[in-house]
């Protein structure tokens, strides 16, 4: 139903005219561009982000060890050096929009593949050709980020261990992992994500 304004006649209180009012911009839209009218230029108040990683080129799955307490997070993600791996991006819902990935000082290009009212996946390229591997016993914070055109800067730290090229074995078991889903909170400024959870899947 259309809203409209209501005039009661002073001399003639019984009668009442109904105008209708023009409608308003978000009725023009799809219902799921509507909710966000009004909050943050389009930005949803929730970002669901799932980053997932295989090494190439056969599409092998990436592993993580279980490290306790002994160093700053619980959880290393075991990764080779002088290797591709493809990076899959799904954004959830699909109206926000990411332009590039860093993950420790490498930047690359996110190309989208698909997009709907639901989600947006993204395909990327990560080469850690260059990347000195890490000294046995040591674990490397890997600072990690996604950029976005409204949404602000995602930002997360990874605990890695870079294996050598030629001790490939290492990074062949462990814990396999399909994704790393995260719930995000653009902040009111948009230049940053806050992260509510994080979740190996």
């Amino acid at each position: 139903m259309r809203p409209s304004l209501t005039v009661v006649l002073p001399q003639h209180p019984r009668i009442i005219i109904l105008f209708p009012l023009p409608p308003t911009r978000d009725q023009h839209l799809p219902p799921y561009k509507r909710q966000n009218i009004g909050i943050m230029d389009d930005v949803p108040p929730i970002v669901n982000i799932s980053i997932s990683l295989r090494i190439q080129p056969n599409e092998g799955p990436v592993f993580f060890k279980v490290d306790g307490t002994r160093f700053g997070q619980n959880r290393t993600i075991k990764l080779l050096t002088g290797s591709k791996y493809k990076i899959e991006v799904v954004l959830k819902p699909g109206t926000v929009e990411a332009t590039n990935m860093n993950i420790g000082g490498v930047i690359f290009p996110l190309e989208q593949q698909s997009r709907d009212e639901e989600s947006v996946v993204y395909h990327a390229l990560y080469n850690t050709e260059g990347v000195p591997h890490t000294k046995s016993g040591d674990r490397q914070p890997v600072e990690v980020s996604i950029e976005f055109k409204k949404a602000g800067t995602f930002e997360t730290v990874w605990q890695a261990k870079y294996y050598n090229y030629y001790k490939r074995e290492h990074c062949q078991f462990g814990n396999k992992f399909s994704s790393i889903e995260y719930e995000c909170k653009p902040n009111e400024t948009r230049t940053l994500m806050w992260i509510n959870k994080e979740a190996f899947n």
